[in-house]
């Protein structure tokens, strides 16, 4: 059995800092994974991008519009990635010492449904990938998504006829390990329509999760949304995220969702995951987490001196980093 994936330790937070130029609004709603083309590309054009050339022969055509289905199994399952239960146990994730700032009280089975993972979300194999799209439903992290997918799926996206602000639409995954892919469309943030903005990036999440149901879909990753060149501030959007997410996983419909993953590229977007997911998925009341030392170097001497003496010397810190005195 191999051992399950987890992103690495935010050892290291970096500043809220937009890039210095920014891309066209209609290019690129959200943080995404580098296309694999060229790394200097710069910000093409979607079209361009998405489409490419499509090689002569009737071979080559069929098999862009049937892949065949060992192309559609390779991938990352959701039950290979690291549950938030499991991030609290390996002491990657931190819950908070003050019971003001946790939001939900602790269950259990929600935050075994629940992964933060930092990774390319075109590798995923789960039934649902979700696109931060841009009206058109040909923008954002498209740029990654169609190049995994194939130019089938710009085809079958140019057939929708876009997507209301708050709206999602499913096309199948084509290429993707994913089954099928969520396009929704996040709002540009501004602070004079702060509300506004707000209740439509709950709509994103509020109108996947149901789209999920009504299709039989139970497994789900949600991309960054908003939170790229949309600007949406990324304490406030992950809030957001994990507020609508613990709400259906309550709901319902909750039980018709087995996992949901909150997948992430850049560092700065894991590390306001992991600021704010223990508010809405926290750990068991008194948690605690025990930090080992080297464990070769401590095995022999620690089984001298006995259980007792080696429970002492464990150390144990409270979940949130507070020593346990």
């Amino acid at each position: 059995m191999t051992d399950k994936r987890s992103p690495p330790p935010a050892t290291e937070k970096h500043e809220d800092a937009r890039p210095a130029s920014r891309p066209r609004l209609d290019d690129d709603p959200g943080p995404a994974p580098p296309a694999q083309a060229s790394e200097d590309a710069g910000e093409a054009d979607t079209a361009a991008a998405v489409v490419g050339e499509k090689e002569d022969g009737a071979e080559e055509e069929q098999k862009e519009e049937q892949p065949e289905e060992e192309e559609r199994e390779k991938g990352i399952k959701p039950e290979e990635l690291k549950t938030i239960r499991e991030a609290y146990e390996d002491g990657y994730l931190d819950g908070y010492t003050d019971a003001e700032d946790i939001v939900y009280p602790h269950k259990a089975e929600l935050n075994d449904k629940n992964v933060i993972w930092r990774g390319d979300i075109t590798k995923l194999a789960v039934d649902c990938i979700v696109n931060a799209a841009n009206k058109s439903l040909l923008g954002g992290v498209d740029g990654a998504i169609h190049s995994a997918a194939g130019p089938t799926l710009y085809d079958e996206c140019e057939k929708l006829n876009g997507a209301d602000t708050g709206e999602t639409k499913l096309t199948g995954g084509h290429r993707l390990p994913a089954k099928h892919i969520a396009h929704t469309v996040g709002p540009i943030f501004s602070r004079n329509k702060r509300k506004w903005c707000e209740e439509k990036l709950r709509s994103c999440y509020t109108s996947t999760l149901e789209l999920c149901v009504e299709k039989g879909l139970r497994s789900v990753a949600f991309s960054g949304i908003s939170t790229g060149v949309y600007g949406y501030p990324l304490d406030a959007a992950a809030q957001i995220a994990c507020d609508e997410v613990r709400k259906f996983l309550e709901g319902e419909d909750g039980d018709k969702i087995d996992y949901v993953v909150f997948c992430v590229f850049r560092q700065i977007d894991f590390n306001s995951y992991l600021d704010n997911v223990p508010a809405y998925f926290p750990p068991p009341p008194g948690f605690k987490k025990t930090v080992k030392g080297d464990a070769a170097d401590d095995k022999a001497s620690k089984e001298d001196a006995g259980p007792g003496k080696a429970a002492e010397e464990t150390e144990t810190l409270i979940a949130g980093g507070k020593k346990d005195e």
